[in-house]
Order: C-alpha cells, then sequence, then structure tokens
C-alpha cells in the first residue's frame, strides 16, 4: 500500500512552500538590517533589534516546517529506498530540536539577561565565536541538516526532469551544508559562509521545487524510479 496519500501530499506542499516563503522573508528582514546601517556593525553574523527577535522567530517556524517536508519526502518514497529517508528524517527532527532549543534560549532568555544587565549571560549567547551555543546550531544546520538532505535526494531517482532537479538541489544543499562544518572545527567561520548558501539559497529553491512535484503526483501513485544495478 502507497503510503503517499492525500494528508502526506497537501502537508508536502504546504511546508515545502512555507520554507520558501519563511526564508524570503527572513533574508529580506536581513537585507533591511543591512540597509539601516548593520553593515557597519563589527559582529556581521549578528543583527540588533528589532531585526534579531524577527530572525529568531522565523527560524523557529522553519525548524518545524522541515521536519514536515522531510516526513513528506518519506511518505513519498518508494518502499525500498524507505530506509534513506527513514534516517532523513531522524537527522532533520535531531536538526530542529537542536536549532530550536538554541533560538528560542536566544530570543527567551537572552533579550531578557541582556536588558537586565544580569551577569554572566555571555555564557549562551551565540556570537562572539568561539560559542558553544553557536557551534550547537552549526552542528544543527550544516552538519544534520546537511546529511538529512544527502539521504533525502536519494529517492529522487525518477527520469523526470523535475525529479532530477529536486535531486541535484537537495545534493547541492546538503554538500554546502556539511562543507560549512569546516568553518568552525578548522576555526574560521568565513568557510561556513558555504553552509549558509546551502541552507539560505538552495534550500529554498529545492523546497519549491518540490511543492511542484508533490503537486503533480496524485495520492496513491507510486513513484517513478530507476533501479541502480
Amino acid at each position: 500500500m502507497s503510503t503517499w496519500t492525500s494528508a502526506a501530499r497537501r502537508i508536502g506542499m504546504w511546508s515545502a512552500v512555507s520554507v520558501a516563503v519563511i526564508d524570503v522573508i527572513y533574508v529580506l528582514t536581513g537585507v533591511v538590517w543591512l540597509i539601516s546601517g548593520g553593515a557597519r556593525s563589527p559582529e556581521p553574523l549578528q543583527p540588533s533589534e528589532p531585526f534579531l527577535a524577527i530572525l529568531e522567530f522565523l527560524i523557529l517556524l522553519s525548524a518545524p516546517a522541515l521536519v514536515a517536508v522531510m516526513a513528506a519526502v518519506h511518505a513519498y518514497a518508494s518502499l525500498e529506498r524507505k530506509i534513506y529517508t527513514l534516517i532523513a528524517l531522524a537527522f532533520t527532527v535531531a536538526f530542529a530540536v537542536l536549532t530550536s532549543g538554541v533560538h528560542f534560549i536566544q530570543l527567551a532568555v537572552v533579550r531578557q539577561m541582556i536588558s537586565r544587565d544580569v551577569p554572566g549571560f555571555f555564557v549562551i549567547r551565540l556570537y562572539p565565536w568561539p560559542s558553544v551555543i553557536l557551534a550547537l546550531d552549526f552542528l544543527a544546520w550544516d552538519f544534520f541538516l546537511g546529511l538529512a538532505m544527502l539521504l533525502g535526494a536519494l529517492i529522487f531517482t525518477g527520469g523526470s526532469k523535475l525529479q532530477t532537479a529536486v535531486r541535484v538541489c537537495m545534493l547541492l544543499s546538503g554538500a554546502l551544508c556539511l562543507a560549512g562544518t569546516l568553518g568552525p572545527g578548522l576555526g574560521d567561520l568565513r568557510i561556513q559562509y558555504m553552509g549558509i548558501v546551502g541552507y539560505a539559497a538552495v534550500l529554498p529553491i529545492a523546497c519549491v521545487l518540490l511543492a511542484i512535484l508533490f503537486a503533480r503526483t496524485a495520492p496513491g501513485t507510486i513513484p517513478t524510479r530507476v533501479d541502480v544495478q
């Protein structure tokens, strides 16, 4: 029995669209911050208020949406390839738990500690680097999400151009995210910019393509595949 049901199709389409829309709003918020003076900030990856609070909230929204996207990918996968998407879904859940915890702490705790001048708040701040909290966020976005994208891409082996585009975008996003882990590992965060490109630029494109693919695949349809010998 196919697990590609009407509910899976609907959740897959809307969650993928949501990720893309949230990403656009996130990028636009960052651009507005840069135009308003953020380009002169001593810490290029830490926007000032109220931009920081908006960005933290958007990340909290994107994490569960990405879990829903990968759950839909798992439902879409053919039976013999569900092992890949099951592992990918597990990595996506790990990603969501880590980054949601990090950014909820920033939104609900750190901002209040700063405003009240509570000593020791720097222990749970994202910046400046090196930071334990930021390292956990890199672990989420670069390592776990990167692995999830690479594994999820393995099910799109059909001969259609759309499936090929989805596979290429997911592989590229995952590879860039994993490459971003070299930044904190080597102590040079400029390398981590590859990870930012992977999840901020390529991932939304993959989600748009996924939404189109899901919309074109009727419930109960067994996805077209090509066996790898």
